[in-house]
């Protein structure tokens, strides 16, 4: 069933990410990436307002392109942003003062490599994981702004990691890369992971959505605690996968042994980013399927995946950008038309 949109803007440049501020659901953040014709990069921070249109408010020009926006589940006033120079940025929403930000060179080994996602963990305050177009993954600490490594590195660019938050799995990171592997590692022992798998996907893994719970008083963050072993991810083959990462028996990951997919969809489109609903006991998931626009999807226990509404609009570029303004509204945004459109899910 096609969606209905609300409104629709254009924007000063590309965006790549988008985020809807908690404290003020009103409020859209763009991350944009703008590359020059000599091969330069740059972005910007633009903040829109979505009454009754999308109305544009602000930037905040950045010498770097951005390739993530991501909110601090801990802490709503700080937003961080994931940069083509290797670096993350971190941002204070504040009433009094937007701009105060502190810069964390997160890969300094390879000056071209593009920092492409930011994640925080759910379960352990101040702590984000980083994604480098070199394959790897860095654990950093924001608060004492040390940096870890992780010894498995993807063969090609590395796009997004997930935390574990439930039961065995939360100090466990999951990590897609180009070279269509699903890697897992924990936390306490970087040195070695417990599974690499190319069998999941005929294409790079660049989405990852596992069983979340984060229930801090500033933010609560629930979806799929009832089954704390299921995992999503999605690729550029176009297919949405749900993985049981029980081995059985007993019910646990198991270092070496892959995890199984128990049911999977084409969406005719890569499943770029997985952005589950913030409403408690909502399963329901805004896809960005890149080149056809986005899908809400749902997958009730023990059923197939379900699509229950289709959303392409004025997007006739990659859909990169995506996040819930509220159950009824969310937000999508196209890269190369600059489209940034609201709709009901």
């Amino acid at each position: 069933m096609n969606a209905t949109r609300i409104a629709v803007v254009k924007s000063k440049l590309p965006p790549c990410c988008v985020r809807v501020l908690p404290q003020d659901t009103s409020i859209i953040v763009l991350g944009t990436y703008k590359l020059e014709q000599n091969g330069s990069r740059h972005g910007s921070i633009e903040v829109y307002k979505q009454e009754d249109s999308i109305n544009y408010l602000l930037n905040y020009p950045t010498e770097s392109a951005i390739l993530d926006l991501k909110i601090n589940p801990f802490n709503a006033n700080i937003l961080i942003s994931a940069h083509s120079t290797g670096e993350i940025i971190i941002w204070k929403i504040d009433s009094e003062d937007k701009t105060k930000l502190t810069k964390i060179q997160v890969f300094d080994q390879d000056p071209e490599c593009l920092a492409t996602s930011i994640v925080f963990s759910p379960v352990i305050e101040n702590i984000v994981s980083v994604t480098g177009t070199d394959g790897s993954v860095k654990l950093v600490d924001l608060e004492r702004g040390d940096i870890t490594n992780f010894s498995t590195k993807h063969d090609f660019e590395c796009w997004i990691t997930n935390f574990g938050s439930q039961n065995a799995l939360e100090n466990v990171i999951f990590s897609g890369g180009d070279d269509a592997q699903l890697i897992a590692h924990d936390l306490r022992e970087p040195n070695t992971s417990i599974f690499a798998s190319r069998k999941l996907h005929d294409a790079g893994v660049v989405s990852i959505l596992p069983s979340t719970i984060c229930l801090h008083q500033s933010h609560t963050s629930e979806w799929k605690t009832n089954n704390p072993y299921e995992l999503w991810t999605g690729s550029y083959d176009d297919h949405i996968k749900s993985i049981d990462l029980r081995v059985l028996p007993p019910n646990k990951l198991i270092a070496g042994y892959p995890p199984r997919v128990i049911d999977e969809l084409n969406l005719g489109g890569g499943v770029w980013r997985l952005t589950p609903s913030p409403l408690p006991n909502d399963d329901r998931v805004l896809v960005n399927c890149m080149y056809d626009g986005a899908r809400i999807v749902n997958k009730d226990d023990a059923k197939e995946f379900e699509v229950l509404k289709t959303f392409t609009g004025d997007h006739e570029s990659i859909c990169y950008g995506g996040d819930w303004i509220e159950p009824s509204q969310v937000i999508t945004t196209s890269f190369y038309d600059g489209i940034v459109q609201s709709w009901v899910p």
